[in-house]
């Protein structure tokens, strides 16, 4: 597909990305994640895996300065079956919001029209957010992300009677675990269903970097009450609580905060001396409050943007 350059950049160039270009934009991610987020949140490990999922010559743009420097970096991944992810890098340039707005234009080109694009913008990046907004993308829905020291041990975790708490069985649980973070998760505003191979690609479950170790189990006799299914970024040397999930029928019993607590307790075990997560900020359980009680605070916001 061709495009007409409906803006001029002058000395700039546009074109698909390389594998030969990782380095250069692992470096531009990195930079505008740790602006973004306080941290790269990639390396060329991750972006390799990802590329090879991808047509880089349908899905990926670069914008290369003058200096041939990376000026900017945008990325349309499918989402199957239903909408597009959109990633947009952009270097420090005073054409930046230019060089974004005409980025974002040839990836629009290559979404299928009827299906809705997403994209995840740090509230703290005005210029990317003025790009998106400017292409008649809307945010409806924004999360804290939310950080807690562990230098110190945590208090322990308190089950109420008739409860136990186990690690994640690989090759037993799966299936089980799904149906309570799938039922679980209805009370999440933003939730859409996932089918188990699409919810077993989002929590990495056949990945390398797995750690059956960090996925908890709180349960009664054989049912599972609950689950705090958890990872370790090395890169950032930091624990993620990725999702905790409880039935409705077992809320308002403490099962949430003992999970975090027990959860805290083994990241604290292991050496990590730091753990995140990421919460709707309009969480309709108000899962914010309790996850202040147990000394988390909040360090930053990023919204969602949607097109279509």
């Amino acid at each position: 597909m061709s495009f007409v350059h409906s803006i001029q950049f002058s000395g700039f160039s546009f074109r698909a990305a390389k594998p030969t270009d990782l380095d250069l934009v692992v470096a531009l991610m990195a930079e505008q994640n740790t602006q973004d987020y306080g941290e790269p949140g990639v390396s060329s490990e991750i972006l390799r895996a990802r590329w090879e999922t991808l047509n880089l010559a349908q899905n990926t743009w670069l914008a290369l300065a003058p200096d041939a420097s990376l000026a900017g970096y945008v990325e349309l991944t499918p989402d199957p079956p239903n909408s597009f992810d959109m990633s947009l890098y952009l270097a420090n340039n005073p054409q930046q919001v230019e060089l974004g707005a005409y980025l974002l234009n040839l990836a629009e080109q290559c979404a299928t029209p009827a299906l809705p694009i997403y994209t995840r913008v740090s509230a703290a990046n005005t210029a990317v957010m003025q790009i998106f907004r400017d292409a008649g993308y809307i945010s409806r829905l924004s999360f804290l992300t939310m950080k807690r020291s562990l230098e110190t041990s945590p208090e322990p975790a308190q089950w109420m009677p008739g409860l136990t708490v186990r690690a994640f069985a690989s090759g037993l649980d799966e299936q089980a675990v799904y149906r309570v973070d799938e039922e679980a998760s209805v009370d999440k505003g933003y939730h859409a269903p996932m089918s188990f191979d699409q919810w077993a690609r989002r929590m990495n479950l056949y990945s390398p970097d797995f750690d059956p170790g960090l996925w908890f189990l709180a349960c009664h006799r054989d049912e599972i009450a609950g689950v705090a299914l958890n990872f370790y970024a090395a890169n950032s040397k930091t624990a993620w609580i990725d999702h905790l999930s409880v039935l409705r029928s077992w809320r308002n019993q403490g099962i949430g905060k003992a999970l975090l607590l027990h959860s805290f307790g083994i990241f604290h075990h292991r050496g990590i001396q730091q753990v995140c997560l990421s919460v709707d900020s309009k969480s309709l359980t108000n899962a914010p409050r309790l996850y202040a009680q147990v000394g988390m605070e909040t360090i930053l916001e990023y919204h969602i943007f949607k097109k279509g």
